[in-house]
């Protein structure tokens, strides 16, 4: 009998499985391992892509709206750039006579398969498979999942799945890109595209739908009542209630405490405070909060961004390095908050190991002594995906920085979720003044601690914020009480908040709902929403990197721009979560073999080509008419009217510049910030703004100003003091050194900080106040680009890097280059060979999802 090909997806997986089975010898110098009955190497994530179209055909060097849309007849591979080595040394070894079988060894997922069968494919191999499905990377795990190998064939309809997905990805993002990038590009974006995907562009829509709620927002002046009571014992405070309130879903602006009639809220202050005293009621009951579920990715990424302030992206690296480097966490890219019914006895096994001197050993002691609870919500065998929650591994190690921290916040969320309730009192104060209602409802206490406590929450006594009206009494009805004070405040409505990283995983994850169809609906809620568990996190990266949102995630002018011309052109196709909900609902079919493959792709190859229509034909001044004029030219008194890139008169938007008799323009880009049409409307009526935030100044910080017209000119005056020092880049700092100091050698040691990677005896130096300090530093932000730390430690290494994308020049143009190391420690650039000056960069536009 021969021997099995286990091909990993990354190189520690193969160390591990090396490691767990026993007998394995690093060949090579490490390029593979091998026993008796195995030989195992690895991929280094996706190492094959799809041919681009200039590969395809050279005429597609030009982006050209005639040649569109491109379809291909067949979807061919290559090696992605610097992985010609690692696909030669798998081909050599899949092709050995003693090798008669193939592990697909890759992560247990869609990407997982798709990243193996595309080897498999391109090396043309065909020998049996058999399949490796790995929860957790403990050996114990991994010898269970080898004893229990599947038959490959029993996934083919997942690999037919996961190719169409990278196929119609690639179509519609490419295609849509292209046809994009030619209508908008400008002059000044030579070396840009417009970036559109399937699941990319309905994410951005997300964020400029709000964003233009709140620009369009328009402050409503209201009054709150508020008034100051005394009871028997102790004083407090009341805030007027309408009784008779009810929600309009149409009027968000309207509450219960909102008073829009100011004659009305005068009144009732008069007559409260000419009664002098009235009756309260409260009512005090506990309320209960359930324990937590276990973690799925998208809660783990929401919670860290909650509690730690972290990226998506920062989350999932930390994850990440617990589930590999440490063997500390189960599988993170996971869709799934529960666990399959046979794992009750490694829950057992892990509480047992917590309560043997962990620093969790008191909370797991108490499960061990009480008793777990909610087991019918935790173990659940269809509730699991292709993977359970994030759990411990029962693994301790003494971690550092992000991994301690995101180690830590699973396994208190781990013991909490087998706690009962926390119980707090929840307290609602009724006081009635001639007639008039007022509330009073303090926030909540804990009153018994339950799955807080696992968060070092503690029992809270309040007595003295709140006393009851009637101690020991839940429900008291009328006693008296007397009006200290009583006054109405004026306010303002505000605009709905932005949506942060935590709300919009939320929305992504839940966008069937956006859905109005039933069936898509369910599909969309099925496949996890926009993109998976594995892959929000870099979608929200890209629409960073693409420059559609900053890092804040305020649209910017860019992506605003987008969705406009999207929604104008009637693209819908492009910026909803439909098309995603109709893929998926038709993947589920190709997986379970209700759908050829053929027939998908002949629907995709439909959508492309809608898609590439609306994009191609579409007028500007049809899709900008002459139509809603916002207001009268300050110079010629004609109406302006709102354009692709400005807003402006009839005579300034004239063609021809011989035939323009005003030149009154006001562009929608104005220092960073987008003008939108009300901005435009009150300008041209007041000749003013009020303070307008989201200008950017040369360095990328925010700051307020307003907005003027003088002589017909838009005139900006920032608000001094605003400039926000928040929307600078935040890093996290991993404590480990990179390395020795290429400069100082011996044991100066590179390591970072919150703004650069630098060594040891340079930072003491410049701590010590010596700006001139000698030896390695360089920048976490280098020409607008986040250098990795893998990057700087093969730099450190190396002396060169490979070719990095996407550093923006001085003019806000992409580039590539590789850097390499100067003497003294500092760099240089070192860019690639251009075939040809005109020559524009290209990009894909598709993306993984």
């Amino acid at each position: 009998m021969g021997k099995a090909l286990i091909i990993t997806e990354k190189p520690s997986v193969a160390k591990d499985i090396a490691a767990a089975l026993d007998g394995f010898t690093a060949k090579n110098g490490g390029e593979y391992y091998e026993n008796d009955d195995f030989v195992c190497t690895f991929a280094v994530g996706h190492i094959l892509g799809l041919l681009a179209p200039e590969e395809i055909d050279p005429q597609y060097k030009r982006w050209r709206l005639a040649d569109l849309p491109i379809i291909p007849e067949v979807f061919k591979l290559k090696p992605l750039e610097g992985q010609k080595g690692r696909i030669k040394v798998i081909e050599k070894l899949a092709n050995r006579k003693d090798v008669d079988v193939l592990v697909n060894a890759c992560d247990a997922a869609r990407e997982g398969e798709l990243i193996f069968r595309e080897i498999v494919e391109y090396l043309g191999v065909d020998k049996p498979i058999r399949r490796l499905w790995l929860q957790s990377m403990t050996k114990a795990s991994i010898r269970n999942g080898f004893a229990s190998l599947a038959d490959g064939r029993k996934y083919e309809g997942l690999a037919a799945a996961a190719s169409c997905r990278s196929y119609s990805d690639w179509l519609i993002g490419m295609n849509a890109t292209r046809a994009l990038t030619v209508r908008l590009k400008t002059k000044s974006e030579r070396g840009s595209s417009w970036s559109a995907g399937r699941v990319q562009t309905p994410t951005l829509s997300l964020l400029v739908k709000r964003e233009m709620e709140i620009l369009a927002h328009e402050p409503l002046p209201y009054m709150k009542v508020e008034a100051k009571f005394a009871a028997k014992d102790h004083e407090y405070q009341g805030t007027w209630v309408d009784s008779n309130f009810r929600r309009d879903d149409e009027k968000p602006e309207l509450r219960e405490d909102r008073i829009f009639d100011f004659d009305k809220a005068k009144k009732i202050v008069e007559e409260v405070a000419k009664a002098g005293s009235g009756l309260a009621s409260e009512v005090r009951k506990p309320k209960p909060r359930k324990a937590p579920l276990l973690f799925d990715l998208t809660s783990l990424q929401r919670e860290a961004n909650r509690r730690l302030g972290w990226s998506a992206a920062r989350t999932l690296r930390a994850a990440q390095r617990c589930y590999e480097a440490h063997k500390v966490l189960t599988y993170p890219r996971t869709s799934s908050r529960v666990l399959p019914n046979e794992y009750v006895e490694g829950v057992d096994k892990l509480l047992a190991t917590f309560a043997a001197g962990s620093p969790y050993e008191k909370h797991a002691q108490v499960l061990i002594d009480k008793g777990r609870q909610n087991d019918d919500k935790i173990f659940d065998d269809a509730g699991v995906t292709d993977h359970f929650a994030i759990i411990p591994t029962g693994e301790l190690r003494n971690l550092e920085g992000d991994d301690k921290r995101i180690f830590d916040l699973v396994t208190r969320q781990f013991l909490a979720a087998f706690y009962p309730p926390a119980i707090y009192e929840d307290v609602v104060r009724t006081t009635v003044i001639a007639g008039h209602e007022f509330k009073s409802r303090p926030p909540m206490v804990l009153k018994e601690a339950g799955w807080q406590a696992v968060f070092e929450k503690e029992i809270e006594d309040s007595g003295e914020r709140f006393p009851p009206l009637q101690v020991g009494k839940d429900k008291v009805d009328d006693a008296p009480v007397k009006t200290l004070n009583v006054e109405g405040s004026e306010f303002q409505t505000k605009p709905p908040a932005r949506i942060g990283e935590a709300g919009l995983l939320s929305l992504m994850e839940n966008a069937g709902r956006q859905v109005e169809d039933e069936e898509l609906s369910r599909a969309l809620q099925k496949a996890e929403g926009l993109g998976t568990a594995a892959t929000r996190a870099d979608i929200i990266e890209n629409l960073k990197t693409r420059e559609y949102v900053d890092q804040g995630l305020r649209p910017t002018v860019k992506g605003i721009r987008l969705i406009d011309v999207l929604e104008r052109i009637q693209a819908q196709t492009m910026t909803s979560a439909e098309l995603t909900a109709k893929l998926e609902l038709n993947l589920s079919e190709v997986e379970a073999g209700k759908r050829t493959a053929k027939d998908f792709m002949t629907q995709i190859e439909t959508v492309t080509r809608e898609v590439v229509e609306a994009a191609k034909n579409f007028d500007y001044e049809a899709i900008y008419p002459n139509k809603d004029p916002l207001g009268k030219c300050p110079k010629c008194e004609e109406d302006v009217f709102e354009r692709a890139w400005f807003y402006g008169c009839a005579e300034s938007t004239r063609r021809s510049d011989e035939q323009k008799k005003c030149d009154f323009l006001i562009w929608k880009d104005h220092y960073g910030r987008y003008i939108d049409r009300r901005t435009v409307t009150i300008l041209l009526r007041d000749g003013k703004t009020s303070e307008l935030d989201g200008f950017r100044n040369q360095s990328g910080r925010s700051y307020k100003a307003i907005l003027m017209l003088e002589n017909g000119q838009l005139v900006r005056k920032p608000v001094e003091g605003s400039e926000s020092a928040e929307d600078g880049l935040k890093f996290e700092v991993n404590a480990t050194p990179l390395g020795v100091c290429p400069v100082h050698k011996g044991d100066c040691q590179v390591v970072e900080t919150a703004s650069e990677f630098i060594c040891a005896s340079k930072k003491k130096e410049k701590e010590d106040g010596n700006r001139g300090a000698q030896g390695f530093s360089f920048p976490r932000v280098l020409c607008k680009r986040e250098m990795k730390r893998e990057e700087v430690l093969q730099f450190m290494t190396d002396g060169l890097t490979a070719y990095l994308t996407n550093f923006i020049s001085k003019k806000g143009r992409p580039f590539s280059a590789r850097l390499r190391i100067q003497e003294g420690g500092g760099f240089g650039f070192e860019f690639p060979e251009r075939t040809s000056k005109k020559k524009t960069e290209e990009t894909s536009g598709a993306e993984v999802t």
